[in-house]
């Protein structure tokens, strides 16, 4: 059995036994819990804004890979909207820093009004601050907040100073990371410092948790039991939206990973699903996890080995096979950063027929050198290299 049939199977537990427990219970005591994110203005706004999904936006380049293919960065943006997603965030992966700074300006420009964008931010408190200044600069809504796997704290108390400090300073809300930390397992098994982040629920500019993809259900449910009537809990491994959100009425949003996995602008299935989440809506939801199970199973044993490494050629393919711009990206292979290949491309496209979408009918060539360089012209052979593709 692998980790995420666990997941599957202890949620599957988890629900009988929450079943159990509230049948004994009087019927206003058994409804699903209620946020109180309004309990500050940021929180209100989290609740009002951060619904459905939250892609990851990649660069595409020039056939030599040495400039930025800028249109195809601008289709990206457009593609974003058409999928229905609340934001996306910035990943600037194989550009530098003065091709990400232009990667911002094109997003801003392309996005407007018509979607947020959002960040991540680590490292020590005072660069962490710096960061999130000019992520607002930028006009980023929020972002998620990471905690130095360099850092050996003594004390949970000196975790907490870490994000407190962080967190008064910021000008934009930010999110909690439900991910392991080696140096923070002396506080809680998971490496994820619960106690530090009950209490971090209570400040104004934090408004939700992002659970990564791994997270076994268990610890789904222990944050949720702790932190949900604070925070909206935002769960990558979409298996347990039907279990949390019967549960929970904050399970609303999901992001900062390759969103475009789930769904396709035509059928926004992972935006549904989580609007479903949010309403209450138990039976139709699970009519709609049905339908795009195949491609949560898939994302899923793609991506979730891989963390904090990812399959990032493989997730240009997913953009691309729905209607995105692809074009690889110049990195190197390693045993975290797989090549996509024929059989892994066939894979992806199976399934999302298997959830009744139709990937794009265009050349492979097409998605190896971006759309926007194609119908200029450009073809394979003009690629410096073929780097992740085999």
């Amino acid at each position: 059995m692998n980790r995420r049939e666990f997941s599957q199977r202890i949620g599957l537990g988890m629900a009988g036994a929450a079943a159990l427990a509230t049948s004994a219970k009087a019927a206003d005591e058994s409804a699903p819990k209620t946020s109180a994110v309004s309990k500050s203005e940021w929180k209100q706004w989290a609740q009002e804004h951060m619904r459905g999904l939250d892609t990851t936006l990649m660069p595409s380049f020039s056939a030599d890979f040495k400039s930025l293919d800028e249109e195809g960065i601008r289709h990206d943006v457009r593609q974003s909207i058409r999928h229905g997603h609340c934001a996306t965030l910035l990943s600037a992966t194989g550009a530098n820093a003065e091709q990400r700074k232009r990667m911002m300006q094109i997003v801003r420009e392309e996005a407007g009004k018509k979607i947020m964008t959002s960040a991540i931010t680590g490292g020590a408190p005072d660069a962490a601050i710096a960061s999130l200044t000019n992520a607002a600069k930028d006009g980023v809504s929020y972002s998620l907040l990471t905690y130095p796997g360099n850092l050996r704290p003594e004390t949970e108390d000196e975790v907490y100073a870490h994000f407190r400090k962080i967190a008064d300073a910021s000008p934009i809300p930010v999110l909690l990371y439900g991910s392991p930390v080696g140096s923070l397992t002396k506080f809680h098994p998971s490496g994820i410092p619960i106690n530090v982040y009950d209490k971090l629920a209570d400040h104004p500019k934090v408004v939700g948790m992002k659970l990564t993809h791994p997270m076994p259900a268990g610890l789904a449910f222990e944050l949720c039991e702790r932190l949900s009537s604070r925070l909206l809990l935002g769960p990558v491994n979409l298996d347990l939206v039907p279990v949390l959100a019967k549960h929970y009425r904050n399970i609303q949003w999901s992001g900062q990973w390759i969103a475009d996995s789930v769904q396709s602008p035509e059928r926004q299935y992972g935006n549904e699903l989580l609007a479903l989440a949010r309403q209450g809506k138990s039976e139709e939801l699970l009519k709609v996890y049905w339908k795009m199970q195949p491609l949560i199973k898939l994302v899923y044993d793609i991506q979730a080995p891989l963390l904090p490494s990812h399959p990032w050629a493989h997730m240009k393919y997913y953009q691309w096979a729905t209607g995105g711009n692809g074009g690889l990206l110049p990195l190197k292979e390693s045993a975290t950063l797989p090549a996509l290949t024929e059989k892994d491309r066939e894979r992806i496209k199976t399934a999302y027929k298997q959830a009744g979408i139709t990937p794009v009918d265009r050349p492979e060539e097409e998605f190896m050198v971006g759309k926007t360089a194609y119908a200029r012209g450009i073809r394979a052979a003009d690629l410096a290299s073929k780097p992740l593709y085999a």
